[in-house]
């Protein structure tokens, strides 16, 4: 704690200095300054952590410069928090008086503020299918479609849709809903009647501000199935010549 009357005294409470930090702050920027009554000739400054609190050496992220304190390296939500590190965490910035040597310590909080720098991500670029022509309406053809988004709240949810393109086989599927890129089949196919391969593009889009998102293509192969008796072709005629010499 700083005790007030000396030259480590914080000219305004609160004591606790609290830092809110967007993750895409950029390296060099001032992130926070201490208003001490003391001078340069009267007080110097160090920045440590608090080990309870930080597993890391917490000038490898800020530098001080007496009461300026600047990001040296880029905070990254993600990979802050995925490390177990914790948010908000705190730091300290110890002010010796130089006169007598006293040591006096600063309170820091800092905030770390994600942001939707992430879009989210298929878990394969393409999905190949191999569809049966005789597939039933309202079958379940593809559950292992799916995206994940890194980031935090909003920005780290996402809805699914169908990309509305070329294709002119989008209306034989739909999805189970927004949040469930399982596909269904919706209109009966024939192989006689369409393509034997088309493509599908399934769109992930996040709901954060502003919104991120990313593609995936859906390759869908139709099997032919011999589901169809032969015919004769009624508008031809047939000759079929017969020798008298033939016994009967």
């Amino acid at each position: 704690m700083v005790s007030l009357g000396q030259p480590c005294t914080l000219q305004f409470l609160p004591a606790l200095q609290i830092i809110t930090m967007l993750e895409n702050t950029e390296p060099g920027n001032l992130v926070a300054r201490l208003q001490i009554t003391g001078t340069p000739s009267e007080i110097s400054t160090r920045l440590v952590y608090n080990s309870s609190d930080v597993k890391t050496n917490g000038t490898d992220y800020f530098i001080l410069n007496f009461t300026d304190l600047y990001l040296r390296s880029p905070l990254d939500y993600e990979w802050w928090t995925s490390n177990n590190y914790p948010n908000p965490f705190r730091f300290i910035v110890e002010c010796t008086v130089l006169a007598d040597k006293s040591i006096h310590d600063i309170d820091f909080q800092l905030d770390l503020i994600d942001v939707n720098d992430h879009p989210p991500i298929f878990s394969q670029t393409i999905y190949y299918i191999n569809l049966d022509e005789t597939t039933p309406i309202n079958t379940i053809i593809s559950t292992t479609i799916f995206a994940y988004d890194p980031d935090s709240g909003a920005s780290g949810t996402f809805s699914y849709y169908l990309h509305n393109n070329l294709s002119s086989y989008n209306s034989y599927f739909r999805l189970i809903s927004s949040t469930n890129a399982s596909l269904i089949l919706v209109q009966a196919l024939d192989y006689n009647s369409m393509v034997s391969s088309f493509n599908l593009t399934i769109v992930a889009q996040d709901h954060g501000n502003p919104s991120l998102s990313s593609q995936a293509i859906i390759s869908i192969h139709l099997i032919d199935i011999d589901n169809l008796d032969p015919k004769f072709n009624i508008s031809t005629s047939y000759n079929l010549n017969i020798s008298i010499d033939m016994g009967i």
